[in-house]
């Protein structure tokens, strides 16, 4: 097969061939110069080996409509105190930019010390809770030209979910006690995606818009878990960013976008928010807790049940741990449907609790539409003996409004 390319297609370079930046090796091809009819050069032939023609159509397929994707940072606004209890606020002002808030992030960097300010020692057995950073705020939220998208309370819980118990204490003893110079020090990054269903499930860009990111900051005693004998500690935040990523399309894409801007069509956005709901139960065997939903059209997807115990404010006790309270059975009622349909009849002394384990194994399967096997979070019924915490998942196909 012969392909011909014109002068400005390509550059000869180390017996290569560059088309569009990707390199073609010209062994084993046939390499002929060609002119016009006034004997002014126009190109070359290349006889290709099939391999090579695989290669090109592989080029010419690739997606040239972004010209370039850079991320921008931005900071709370002036004035704002990182480390007292209050609101961290972020804006990214309305102008003509696209910017794709899927793949946005926080980048949050600190110290882990005594209260007086000076340094553990290497011996003392302190570090930072698994997803520390969560636990460092009792609300997350996300607005879009003054209108709220998205807003998580509790987050350190919320995002934890799905943690199974304290492994790891001696890795983040290592890495934010003894490692750093000076000791205690950090920096995190945490994409928005981690945080919020909006940037999980929207992965398209936001033309023109304001957007704020607003961080309530609460007392570190969540965040820190230490032995008794070692003293109190505190987070001392440093720096708070927004990392947003700026798009600027091709031409022709961009042509494209603004035609639809213009025509003002209704496009549809749907994603799952993140709620959490958190309540102090009876002390009775049995209990029933009646769980604000939202209107039409927004429906239930997943509920994930956990159960702490002392847990909050206490630097000696680990808040991303759930307890085992020996549950017998859980279940939802959404209108008249129930889920699920069959009693779990749990019983932990026994270790019978293979359907709940089961239930936790696949929500992670379920929920990203993943295959099992890659998604396996290796939850093990030895992990849910002394982790339980209680997964039930509806399906929105099976839920009336």
């Amino acid at each position: 097969m012969a392909i011909e390319f014109k002068r400005h297609d390509y550059q000869t370079r180390d017996s290569c061939i560059l088309v569009k930046n990707a390199r073609i090796s010209l062994e084993g091809c046939e390499f002929l110069e060609t002119e016009d009819v006034n004997g002014h050069h126009r190109g070359v032939v290349l006889k290709l080996p099939e391999e090579k023609v695989d290669r090109m159509k592989e080029i010419e397929g690739e997606d040239e409509s972004i010209e370039e994707y850079e991320h921008y940072e931005y900071d709370p606004i002036t004035g704002t105190n990182l480390n007292n209890p209050g609101e961290l606020r972020i804006n990214i002002e309305t102008q003509d930019l696209f910017t794709h808030p899927s793949e946005s992030y926080l980048i949050i960097e600190g110290r882990l010390t005594k209260t007086d300010g000076t340094a553990y020692a290497n011996d003392d057995n302190v570090t930072l809770t698994n997803n520390a950073l969560m636990y460092l705020f009792s609300n997350i939220k996300y607005q879009l030209s003054g209108q709220e998208i998205e807003s998580l309370f509790h987050p350190g819980q919320a995002s934890a979910a799905a943690a199974a118990g304290n492994a790891g204490f001696s890795v983040r003893q290592s890495y934010i006690t003894k490692s750093p110079d000076p000791k205690g020090t950090f920096s995190f990054r945490v994409p928005l995606k981690h945080i919020f269903g909006f940037c999980e499930d929207y992965d398209k860009i936001v033309y023109g818009m304001k957007q704020t990111l607003t961080l309530v900051r609460k007392t570190d005693n969540d965040a820190i878990f230490r032995n008794a004998n070692v003293d109190d500690g505190k987070i001392t935040f440093e720096k708070v960013s927004w990392f947003m990523p700026h798009v600027l399309p091709a031409d022709a894409e961009k042509f494209q976008l603004y035609k639809t801007l213009d025509s003002n069509e209704l496009l549809p956005v749907m994603y799952r928010i993140r709620q959490c709901d958190y309540i102090s139960i009876p002390q009775s065997t049995s209990f029933t807790w009646r769980l604000s939903v939202k209107s039409a059209p927004e429906r239930p997807r997943y509920i994930i049940v956990g159960f702490q115990t002392d847990k909050d404010g206490d630097q000696e006790q680990n808040p991303s741990i759930f307890d085992n309270v020996n549950v017998r059975n859980i279940f939802v009622m959404l209108n008249s449907a129930r889920y699920p349909a069959v009693d779990y009849n749990l019983s932990f002394p026994k270790q019978q609790f293979s359907r709940a384990n089961g239930d936790v194994a696949a929500f992670r399967s379920k929920f990203y539409n993943m295959d099992e096997l890659v998604s396996n979070p290796n939850i093990t019924p030895p992990i849910t003996r002394h982790f339980s915490h209680c997964l039930c998942s509806t399906s929105a196909s099976r839920v009336s409004d």
